[in-house]
């Protein structure tokens, strides 16, 4: 090798270690962001002996990536779920509770009973009034818990939108920026490591896939195949709350309807399956229960004429058919049983529209209450509750059958949670900064750059000796 050709290897080897010590210092400067991918220079030998690093490349595993994304979008659904629902149904108890639904409605049966067996004390009487009145009090509060969760997940998915559509043009921004031509290496690279930042974040609220164009812009797509980023141009996602459709550039993207290439996961998808599906279900079972505890008393009271309302009515009324949404929220005692209300309790024992006070030890209406109670009644199948059954058992099977809903997403959110770490480990362990690895590059670098400042010494010594001999 001549000695110009030596002095240019050791310059161009000192000029990539100078850049390689950089990359890795930021690299090592970097090792707690997770979504900064690891730098690697690509080092190569050039026609005349010497060294360039040709690019910088970010650790970058796709794959992982999106197995990532996924099962972080699938934890937010399930905890959207179980959060949206935590509220209602710690107010609606358990089978470990103290107070539920289920134990006030076994107090009224067994006051009613314990009124059979002594009707003229006005004591029990008076109880089994309370209970009465707490049981429907408990319907009104649980409709009401229920209402507010639902008007929560509007809210929720509402934020979850403008959110969205805040990342998506920020996307759209940032494909304009990778086919400008415009960005140095060092600005594509950190352009990325945003890119990363913002898709992870877009994972949370929403399941998508991604793909790259020609010009490496990102094209991103919900999983059912609806375009949501293409280029520079962004959709807008929207929501109907009056017709319950999540649409993006108008076409419909409703987790859960069969027919559209929607999202299935993602916060979003948690609380508009909350809102359009899950609530409305619970709501309407709620309001069987209280339509059959109506229903119940009034088919079981001699006193009554067609149209007149037993001891539980709809807001003061009678049972109509259809019966009007939201009842559980309206059921009530029948005033004419309620002192408070100029109501007389001894109507318990002699019906509710007997005008004056019967035999103080006629249990007959109060054994046909008892005896309607422990009967089995219809309820509606399409409910998933079944189609008949006790008072009792129907509400025990609402109990079970909405904290199970509760319960397993709650149990689903857990374990996406442990596949989103573990998935995060091995992406990270790809992508993210070994500061150890790191620190042992430099002295590498160290070395290199002194054996390249070794080369240059000498051969300026070479060539000063040969200047010196003319």
């Amino acid at each position: 090798m001549s000695l110009s050709a030596a002095l240019n290897a050791a310059r161009s080897g000192m000029s990539v270690t100078s850049r390689w010590a950089q990359t890795t210092s930021n690299n090592i400067a970097n090792a707690n962001n997770a979504s900064y991918a690891r730098r690697d220079p690509t080092i190569v030998t050039g026609s005349t002996g010497g060294v360039t690093i040709s690019e910088i490349t970010q650790a970058v595993n796709s794959s992982l990536d999106s197995m990532y994304r996924l099962e972080v979008s699938r934890t937010a659904t399930q905890d959207a779920i179980a959060t949206g629902l935590s509220l209602y149904t710690s107010q609606l108890g358990d089978t470990e509770s103290d107070v539920t639904m289920l134990t006030q409605l076994t107090d009224f049966q067994n006051a009613l009973g314990l009124m059979a067996a002594s009707p003229a004390d006005s004591a029990l009487q008076r109880a089994a009034l309370t209970d009465a009145q707490e049981l429907t009090q408990s319907l009104n509060a649980a409709s009401n818990s229920l209402i507010d969760a639902r008007e929560q997940a509007l809210a929720s998915a509402q934020n979850d939108i403008s959110s969205i559509n805040s990342d998506l043009a920020d996307l759209a921004e940032m494909n304009e920026q990778l086919a400008s031509g415009k960005l140095s290496e060092s600005q594509k690279l950190a352009l990325g490591d945003e890119i990363t930042a913002k898709l992870d974040s877009l994972a949370e609220k929403m399941d998508f896939t991604m793909r790259t164009d020609s010009k490496g812009r990102m094209e991103i797509y919900t999983t059912g195949g609806t375009a949501l980023l293409l280029g520079e141009t962004a959709e807008t996602i929207s929501f109907d709350a009056q017709t319950g459709v999540l649409s993006a550039g108008g076409i419909d993207i409703t987790p859960g309807v069969a027919g559209t290439r929607g999202i299935a996961e993602g916060s979003l998808a948690g609380q508009v399956t909350l809102y359009n599906d899950t609530i409305p279900e619970m709501s309407a079972q709620l309001d069987e229960v209280a339509r059959a505890l109506v229903s119940v008393f009034e088919e079981a009271d001699a006193s009554l004429a067609a149209g007149e309302p037993g001891l539980f009515t709809d807001a003061g009324a009678a049972l109509t058919d259809p019966v009007a949404a939201g009842l559980a929220g309206r059921i009530s005692v029948n005033s004419a049983v309620v002192p408070e209300e100029g109501g007389a309790v001894w109507r318990l024992r002699d019906g509710m529209s007997a005008t004056v006070e019967g035999s103080s030890n006629d249990a007959t209406q109060l054994n046909a209450f008892v005896e309607a109670m422990a009967t089995k009644t219809s309820f509606d199948n399409a409910l998933g509750l079944g189609d008949s059954a006790t008072l009792s058992d129907y509400m025990a099977g609402l109990i079970a059958s909405q904290n199970t809903t509760r319960a397993t997403a709650e149990t689903s959110a857990e374990t996406s949670a442990a596949a989103a770490m573990t998935v995060q480990e091995t992406r990270l362990g790809f992508m993210g900064v070994n500061v150890d690895d790191e620190l042992q590059q430099l002295v590498a670098i160290e070395q290199a750059y002194s054996a390249n400042a070794q080369v240059m010494t000498t051969v300026m010594s070479m060539l000063d000796t040969l200047l010196e001999s003319f």
